[in-house]
């Protein structure tokens, strides 16, 4: 065997025989083709353009920041999650890809194979930084669920397009107890009077507020005022423990109680025994900027607003708190916590009732004429009863400015028949606070007859055909509500009886036109 003496040799035929052949026909020889084939299983270095690096292994993260996005507009409590971590990368390395293509000179499918950068399932050894940018809820809150709303809500939008809504974010904090929720929702005027009131708690076995609403298995739902609202009506002011713990306790409604249980005239008990009275009002706020046709007859011209009350207080923010497991690091034990309490926002405090209807105007001079007449005809021992009821009631001055001496005597000393029905007429059915007052028409009275509701947009509500105006609005009672007005509401085409030759002639000033932007709709504006 020659050896490599004869790879030399072969070599150098070659290389003439090229040269021989490339002088014969006057040009080079064609290149032999290339096979890639070598390379397969090595390594192809970075991605090639249109893959990204893929992570794998383990995901180091070195920190999370959380920048809070401008709530007007992407709503309350969302942010942008930017987390800074490190990672291995996966190997990629050039693999056999083969397919299949038709092949029409010889009508059959032949293979056709390449080799490609591809990813492995091996990662490589080095490590590199990673940004990832997520917008999200922040911690400790989440979205509503799609889908939320109430049903009256739900056949508007059968016929009607929404006007347009503001983003509603993630309104609902996430926590282990109905504590967590209050700080996540920072409510701290709130969590202030509750820190006052258990100062007063004395003894080892004191039951304090904080131990209630820190519970996981509190039972109770939390209405709770805004911090602007608990800062106005208390004006700085720092209450004494008791008055405190008064004020709480009539916010802490005993069970769990969601927004569509808060129905018209409906009733719940709070934890210090008192009673609270819920309302809602449908009514349709008229939008003629979006207004667009969607059926035939029906036209988008109204957004209908579905708004609940309790005592008054409007619910702002319905159903804002969840609990759960989750949030509960330190009780592994537990099971879902999600249903042992709620969080309700409203717009306005509650203060606690000083009595019955009965008991407040008795004992307060100012009534002295109607608490005789209503004992007198006893309907004052109907209004020491629980069932709720709303009082329109004037001063002795203002009923005797409004009818004069003579005729409130002889309606309160000579006929009692017109007297009953003309204050039955001032006494409606359920609770209502001004705040829904100004969305009414008209109420349902005890005559078994309605009184018309005008509403103004400076606040200013009348009643009646005699437009009486209520000067004194919204002093709670135990058992419904009371309105201080100018007069009584007297019922069209009233017959004073006996006393008819007595009825002044002057009529109160007629005012200012009513609200006309906001009008009741007249299936849903009565009490009922």
């Amino acid at each position: 065997m020659c050896g490599d003496i004869c790879s030399v040799q072969l070599a150098a035929g070659a290389i003439a025989l090229t040269l021989l052949w490339s002088v014969s026909s006057g040009q080079l020889p064609p290149p032999p083709p290339y096979d890639p084939s070598h390379l397969e299983g090595q390594v192809c270095g970075p991605p090639p353009s249109g893959y990204l690096p893929l992570p794998c292994g383990s995901r180091i993260v070195v920190g999370v920041v959380e920048e809070r996005l401008d709530p007007n507009s992407n709503g309350p409590n969302v942010c942008n999650v930017i987390t800074a971590s490190l990672v291995n990368e996966t190997v990629y390395t050039y693999q056999k890809w083969c397919t299949y293509v038709y092949d029409y000179s010889r009508m059959f499918y032949a293979p056709l194979c390449t080799l490609q950068c591809l990813p492995t399932s091996i990662c490589s050894s080095n490590l590199r930084p990673d940004t990832q940018k997520v917008v999200q809820c922040c911690k400790g809150f989440e979205a509503r669920p799609s889908g939320d709303h109430d049903y009256q809500t739900y056949l508007y939008s059968l016929y009607y397009t929404p006007a347009p809504q503001p983003p509603v974010g993630c309104p609902i904090a996430i926590g282990c107890t109905l504590y967590d929720c209050l700080k996540r929702q920072n409510l701290t005027e709130f969590l202030r009077l509750v820190n006052i009131s258990d100062r007063a708690a004395s003894g080892a076995n004191a039951t304090t507020l904080f131990s209630l609403l820190n519970s996981t298995n509190s039972k109770v739902t939390v209405f709770a005022p805004t911090n602007e609202v608990l800062a106005s009506s208390l004006q700085g002011l720092v209450p004494d423990p008791v008055l405190a713990g008064n004020i709480i306790r009539n916010h802490l409604v005993v069970g769990v109680v969601e927004d569509t249980q808060l129905g018209n005239q409906g009733k719940f008990m709070t934890v210090g025994g008192a009673t609270l009275y819920t309302t809602t009002v449908a009514y349709y706020n008229f939008n003629p900027a979006y207004s667009q046709y969607i059926y035939p007859g029906y036209y988008n011209d109204a957004q209908m607003t579905t708004d609940r009350f309790i005592n008054g207080a409007k619910i702002l923010l319905k159903n804002a708190c969840v609990l759960h497991i989750d949030a509960c690091p330190g009780y592994p034990y537990l099971a879902n916590t999600r249903q042992s309490g709620q969080l309700q926002i409203i717009d306005s405090i509650m203060m606690p009732a000083n009595g019955t209807i009965a008991q407040i105007i008795s004992n307060d001079p100012r009534f002295s004429i109607l608490s005789d007449a209503l004992d007198n005809l006893g309907i004052l021992d109907f209004l020491n009863q629980s069932y709720p009821r709303t009082l329109f009631v004037p001063t002795d001055d203002a009923l005797i400015a409004q009818l004069g001496q003579r005729l409130v005597d002889c309606l309160t000393l000579a006929v009692r028949g017109p007297l009953n029905n003309l204050l039955l007429f001032n006494l409606a059915e359920g609770v209502e606070y001004t705040s829904s007052l100004s969305h009414r028409t008209y109420l349902y009275t005890m005559l078994l007859s309605y009184t018309n509701v005008y509403a103004f947009p400076n606040g200013t509500i009348l009643l009646g055909t005699n437009k009486v105006q209520i000067t004194q609005p919204n002093i709670p009672a135990s058992n419904g509500v009371i309105h201080i007005v100018n007069g009584l509401a007297i019922p069209p085409s009233f017959n004073f009886g006996k006393c008819q030759q007595l009825v002044p002639t002057a009529s109160p000033p007629t005012p200012a036109k009513p609200i006309s932007s906001t009008t009741a709709s007249s299936s849903t504006s009565g009490s009922g």
